[in-house]
């Protein structure tokens, strides 16, 4: 049990051990649950690095000024993790500069079929070389902020879509891991635009090692460590990603990542995302007598623009990140609340005022902070946290028994009483209270369907009430509902059939004929040529399958599908056909 996650600690271990690489700043709120590492501090950098190396798509922002070991982290772990050599990671980083054009970043036309018609493809389009940085699945690019509007644009699709396009030609990069260094503004520097920053889930400033760890820094030639790095090329990300995926989700866990993106986006007078003339920092908020919201334990004052759905999304991820390093069954609310700063800090822009007055506080207390954005995000999702616990315990457990259909109808008209009531919280007035009222319309209606969901073990049945879901506009929940049906039909089919492995060679499906099902559904998610050469996993199965069905490819010629259904089905005679073969 854990040994991928020994495997890591150790890496890490070993990499602090021999002073390739030392930062001692602790990730706060979090520990060990592994007994092997319950006295083992969590560090920061080093932590917040490998999550974005364990999640699927993982981006990173390391910002600090030069010789602080930025770059060299960002290579060791593509070398070890990855199993690659160090030319082949150097001779993927993108080293930016204004002057860097298209070509550079991303490729060029084959130069001999552009010399030679007799060369050209039976498609009449010459072929792109793509570069060394789009083919690696581990991207580092140095000194982003070096890079011009036009190179930045090109790598925002990189980063929004996974896509690269030169010519009329586009690549899928697979699955990727970037890490991008950018220093403090000099000459020539650019400004990163908030849509960009925002492609980044993590941002972490970088410090000089501290005085203990200088002293041994250094001494060892890198030469001298290639056995350990050799050694522990056999550690698989595809298999970990999976196992993180696996990683269960406390609900409360779920409900702090929806009030925090609802305490940055709301506000009682005008709509963040959308009011650009009118903001927190030219005179909406000034004062209590204007707006009784604005007191320092509420935060809306101090919050320019709201953050972005991605922000979501990539808590959730790297939520499940976190949980697996640390050795945890499920994420809570204390992972969240850890990671949170790093993830926001970047991607919102808060009030100039409490930015001023966050830098003076700290400096009158003779209190060391290294940024003033991260240290004002890191008090306000404190500040957030503080006031979920309290919202929590008397609004918000009631009302997700409301929308799952629970409360008696007197307990609904009890909550909804409790919550008019409410004159100093914008989640609970703006948010939970009108749902509520919404929700009185048509409970009977939901206390229906709940009904049905719980009476059942049909499957048929449950895919039926949620089709029927689908039609119900006066639910507005009924996207609740739907997802309390998923997790039904998920858990009956976990609870009723045992998992079956498989393990394929993935060349001898390229051009396989007896496997129409499971090829079809492989190239939906590898394209026509099933490329396995970007390893990512995937859940194969929909839904309304009767079976779950995963892959995970560990090599070209080692595909690992897990099935857990029906005997009977056809996609199953086809696994076990592949695997006597």
């Amino acid at each position: 049990m854990h040994e991928n996650q020994k495997i890591v600690v150790d890496i890490l271990d070993e990499i602090r051990n021999q002073n390739l690489y030392v930062h001692n700043n602790i990730l706060e709120d979090s520990s060990f649950k592994i007994q092997d590492f319950s006295e083992r501090p969590v560090y920061l950098v080093e932590t917040l690095a490998i999550l974005n190396s364990i999640v699927p798509n993982g981006t990173m922002l390391l910002y600090g000024g030069h010789g602080g070991g930025k770059t060299t982290l960002a290579k060791y772990l593509g070398e070890i993790l990855l199993g690659k050599s160090e030319q082949e990671i150097e001779g993927a980083i993108l080293r930016s500069h204004p002057q860097l054009t298209e070509e550079k970043i991303l490729g060029s036309l084959n130069l001999k079929q552009l010399l030679s018609l007799e060369s050209l493809p039976e498609s009449g389009k010459i072929e792109v070389q793509w570069n060394d940085f789009v083919h690696s699945q581990w991207k580092i690019i140095d000194e982003v902020n070096r890079l011009n509007p036009y190179a930045q644009n090109i790598l925002l699709s990189l980063l929004a879509e996974g896509i690269v396009k030169y010519h009329d030609q586009s690549k899928n990069i697979g699955n990727y891991t970037v890490f991008a260094t950018m220093n403090p503004r000099d000459e020539g520097n650019y400004v990163l635009p908030l849509p960009f920053l925002d492609r980044f889930a993590l941002a972490l400033p970088i410090t000089m090692p501290d005085y203990a760890s200088l002293q041994t820094i250094g001494k060892i030639e890198k030469s001298q460590q290639g056995s350990f790095f050799i050694s522990k090329s056999g550690l698989n990300i595809s298999e970990i990603q999976a196992e993180v995926s696996e990683v269960g989700f406390e609900s409360d866990a779920e409900d702090l990542i929806n009030n925090i993106i609802a305490e940055y986006r709301l506000c009682t007078r005008v709509v963040k995302e959308a009011s650009e003339s009118i903001t927190v920092d030219n005179g909406l908020c000034t004062n209590v007598e204007e707006c009784r919201y604005f007191t320092d334990e509420l935060v809306c004052s101090k919050i320019v623009n709201p953050l972005s759905v991605r922000v979501k999304q990539d808590l959730y991820r790297y939520g499940k990140a976190l949980s697996w390093f640390l050795g945890d069954s499920t994420v809570n609310q204390y992972h969240i609340k850890a990671i949170a700063p790093y993830m926001i800090w970047h991607r919102s822009q808060l009030k100039n005022q409490y930015l001023d007055e966050s830098t003076t506080n700290s400096i009158k207390s003779d209190e060391l902070f290294i940024s003033a954005q991260l240290k004002s995000t890191k008090n306000i999702i404190d500040t957030i946290f503080n006031r979920f616990q309290d919202r929590n315990k008397n609004f918000l457990f009631s009302y997700n028994q409301a929308i799952q259909g629970k409360l008696s109808k007197a307990e609904l008209d009890e909550l909804i009483e409790k919550c008019e009531e409410v004159n100093d919280d914008l989640v609970v007035k703006n948010e939970i209270y009108p749902e509520l009222l919404r929700l009185e319309t048509v409970y009977d209606k939901v206390q229906e369907y709940v009904k049905l969901i719980q009476g059942t073990e049909d499957i048929p049945t449950l895919h039926q009430t949620s089709m029927k879901l689908k039609r119900e506009y006066k639910i507005r929940i009924r996207q609740q509902l739907a997802n309390i049906i998923e997790s039904k039909i998920a858990r009956l089919k976990s609870s009723k059939f045992d998992k079956l492995y498989f393990n394929l060679d993935g060349s001898k499906l390229i051009n396989s004929t007896t496997t129409p099902l499971l090829t079809a559904m492989l190239k939906a998610k590898y394209g026509e040529s099933l490329d396995f050469s970007l390893p990512k996993y995937h859940q194969l199965s929909s839904s309304q399958d009767n079976y779950i069905l995963v892959v995970v490819p560990l090599s070209l010629d080692n595909i690992k599908l897990t099935y857990q259904g029906p005997t009977g089905e056809e996609i199953l005679n086809e696994l076990k056909q592949i695997n006597e073969r």
